[in-house]
């Protein structure tokens, strides 16, 4: 059985990104909550880099070529330790929030060539059933009205914009993708909406 100790934070002294501050906290329905990783003071910037990143097992534990869910988060940290700071939520809801167990299922359709999309829509779940609300909630509840975010995807900015919050966007693309990447990337553009440079 889970104890759940929302709201407690821990100093992490990491190989590659230095010390990072990790804020357990409630933003969305994951078992034991999810996390908020904060570089230097981003509250006190006038607008902190921000990456919303869904937590990936194949990609982020086991290196799948399928997606670039890893890489996105990596350049993400980046950019935010040479800004100095920044903050990265990390939402515990694998498969676009289909759960792990339809992620498995698609994925296997998905090997066999069908995309990521119609996967999920083949097995009766949504291709992305997240919602950003609480991420907003908790930067307005931290004085955030203002943000760079580091992102594909229009539905995290108009997310954030619902409740007020002033968005600029920063696409996040991996540079001289695989097939299987660049695959994606058309996925997610025809039928995601997401905003992705050439």
């Amino acid at each position: 059985m889970y104890k759940n100790f929302l709201g407690e934070r821990a100093t992490i002294p990491s190989r590659v990104w230095g010390e990072i501050t990790v804020e357990s906290v409630e933003l969305t329905d994951a078992v034991d909550g999810d996390l908020v990783l904060l570089k230097g003071d981003p509250f006190s910037a006038e607008a902190p880099l921000v990456r919303i990143h869904s937590e990936c097992v194949f990609a982020e534990a086991f290196d799948s070529a399928l997606c670039d869910c890893a890489d996105q988060m990596h350049m993400a940290l980046s950019e935010i330790c040479k800004e100095g700071c920044g903050i990265l939520f990390y939402l515990r809801i694998d498969g676009r929030g289909a759960g792990l167990s339809a992620k498995v299922k698609a994925t296997a359709l998905e090997v066999e060539g069908m995309d990521t999309h119609d996967s999920r829509i083949s097995i009766g779940v949504s291709p992305d059933n997240r919602s950003f609300q609480k991420v907003a909630e908790y930067l307005v509840r931290n004085s955030v009205r203002k943000v760079r975010l580091l992102t594909n995807n229009p539905d995290k900015a108009n997310g954030l914009k619902e409740f007020g919050i002033e968005v600029e966007t920063a696409s996040l693309r991996v540079p001289n993708p695989s097939d299987e990447v660049a695959s994606l990337y058309r996925t997610k553009a025809e039928k995601f909406g997401h905003l992705i440079d050439d």
